[in-house]
């Protein structure tokens, strides 16, 4: 269930999955800025301190994209087709 599921009494909050892939995407945003952000630096005290900042996005998002993988969350292994079916099925859910 996601937060705008509603039924007759409550209004269902996020669950984990969707906190979690939420912050995935997040970081895979805050990477990339970084990864722009540091070629354009000339302060070098600056751009060693946005590349550490980088090296602990990447830390990070290896680490929550792991534990995402291994809740079945994030089928990073899956076939291109079983991706497919994956959100074919995903999207049909909504529409139930």
């Amino acid at each position: 269930m996601g937060l705008f599921d509603m039924d007759d009494n409550t209004i269902n909050s996020m669950d984990d999955k969707d906190i979690a892939l939420d912050t995935l995407a997040a970081s895979k945003t805050d990477i990339s800025l970084l990864s722009k952000a540091i070629p354009e630096t000339t302060n070098p005290q600056l751009r060693q301190m946005l590349t550490a900042q980088l090296n602990s996005c990447i830390a990070d998002h290896f680490k929550l994209s792991d534990m995402a993988i291994h809740k079945g969350w994030y089928p990073a292994y899956s076939s291109p087709q079983d991706q497919l079916r994956n959100d074919l099925k995903s999207a049909e859910d909504l529409n139930i």
